[in-house]
């Protein structure tokens, strides 16, 4: 019980954190799925399309977290405060940079990208394209952030980045519900899905300001000392970068998969004539089970953080009890989620997409198959995250490759429009993967190679 508190009570901020950034995406597609029935249905579906690719350039950048993270709790666990600091200084250095870098490329790339992935999917395509190059303007306040957040994490600090995630949701509402509908008091013209975009991005630069700040405050200032040119060390960098770029890869690879998957229920809704409503539905089941796994991904970083110092106080044993009794506390609460969703599926979904009856009603049973790979992701997500504070970036990687290119996608592909299964076979092909996941994380963790990473 003392691990299981421990986590618990670094993890419920990191939960409540990850939880409001991730109702800002949520509320953009709770919103705009309350516009008018068929604009409503097309923008969900361009948004299932779009948000993975933005994920995809934002992610990989983002990814400077995973080895900031690990690096600080190491030092913060050897009492080398200053060492630490230095640490979140090189990271600002490397995100400010990539960030800005990813912005300009996710921006570039959004119409080719997006025109292949919506292509099967009617009107979304245009909507996909002009909602992640606006989104794609956040890439680098996004960056920041988690280098920010990531110094916080490793230092056990986990309830900083809840400050700013709140405030960010909170006004991210506020300008969606001006944005999305237009407000002629105001003279604010309604935007639709563009008018989402444009209030996460702005949104996003708020959380940045507030994190920014926190750190500013003296404690922080005079205990880590991290704004100092004299910090700039290339070899802090490389090891950051060296972590960065396998987490940053399973990013990437991850949310490929994913709008491939979307992709194929795009195709699906052409060959049946459908319009966008599976689309519309599986972005809706997407939020849904976000519900579950950003608190598991959560868990996973307050572990990664318990991991990360027990190994630089040079205790191995404890650092993997913390990820077992993570991962239980995890099969718990997914028990308990599934339930719900396996007794009311339909008005689960309707309360992302109320206009349009018809999608709750093609995503019922796809909800119920997601239930029995929940246990599994529980284990899977959160140890992820665990190697992820022990160093293992790389076997987290190279598992999310071979799992999502070399059965998930093809699996989703053949499962749904090969052998006409509908958006139930590409669900069935998710469960699977989760499953999987599961299966490869818990194997990896049980081993020793971990313990021995030095960082």
């Amino acid at each position: 019980m003392p691990i299981v508190r421990r986590v618990v009570r670094l993890g419920v901020w990191v939960v409540l954190a990850m939880l409001t950034q991730y109702l800002v995406n949520v509320a953009d597609n709770a919103m705009v799925g309350r516009l008018e029935g068929s604009e409503a249905t097309a923008s969900q579906a361009a948004l299932g399309v779009a948000m993975p690719f933005f994920w995809a350039f934002g992610g990989f950048f983002a990814a400077v977290g995973a080895g900031t993270q690990a690096i600080t709790g190491r030092r913060y666990a050897e009492s080398n405060y200053r060492g630490a600091g230095q640490v979140l200084f090189n990271a600002l250095v490397i995100a400010v940079l990539t960030g800005l870098f990813g912005t300009a490329l996710g921006y570039v790339s959004s119409p080719d990208g997006l025109g292949y992935l919506a292509a099967g999917g009617g009107a979304q395509q245009d909507l996909a394209i002009e909602y992640a190059q606006i989104r794609m303007l956040g890439v680098a306040g996004m960056v920041v952030t988690f280098a920010y957040k990531a110094f916080f994490d490793g230092i056990g600090r986990t309830y900083v980045h809840l400050w700013a995630a709140v405030s960010m949701n909170v006004f991210n509402i506020i300008l969606n519900y001006f944005f999305i509908y237009g407000n002629e008091t105001l003279g604010v013209p309604k935007m639709a899905l563009a008018g989402a975009g444009y209030a996460s991005v702005i949104s996003t630069y708020l959380g940045l300001g507030i994190i920014a700040l926190v750190a500013q405050r003296r404690h922080y200032r005079d205990k880590y000392v991290f704004y100092r040119f004299a910090h700039f060390n290339p070899q802090i960098m490389g090891r950051i970068i060296k972590l960065m770029i396998p987490s940053g890869v399973a990013t990437v690879v991850l949310m490929a998969g994913f709008a491939l998957f979307m992709r194929f229920v795009g195709l699906i809704d052409s060959a049946e004539g459908t319009g966008n409503t599976y689309g519309a539905a599986t972005k809706a089941i997407m939020d849904i089970a976000g519900v579950c796994f950003m608190p598991l991904i959560a868990f996973g970083t307050a572990t990664a953080t318990c991991v990360s110092q027990s190994l630089g106080a040079n205790k191995p044993n404890l650092a993997a009890r913390y990820g077992w009794e993570a991962s239980r506390v995890g099969i718990l609460a997914m028990i308990v989620i599934g339930g719900l969703f396996l007794a009311i599926p339909e008005p689960i979904i309707a309360l992302v997409s109320p206009n349009d009856p018809a999608v709750p009603l093609a995503g019922a049973t796809s909800l119920r198959i997601v239930t029995i790979g929940l246990p599994l992701m529980a284990i899977g997500l959160v140890l992820s995250q665990a190697l992820f504070g022990a160093g293992a970036n790389v076997f987290v990687a190279v598992a999310e490759l071979m799992l999502h290119f070399g059965f998930f996608v093809p699996a989703a592909w053949l499962l749904g429009p090969t052998l006409g299964y509908g958006m139930e076979g590409v669900w069935v092909a998710a469960t699977m993967y989760v499953s999987a996941l599961g299966v490869v994380m818990g194997a990896k963790f049980l081993s020793q190679g971990w313990r021995k990473i030095k960082l």
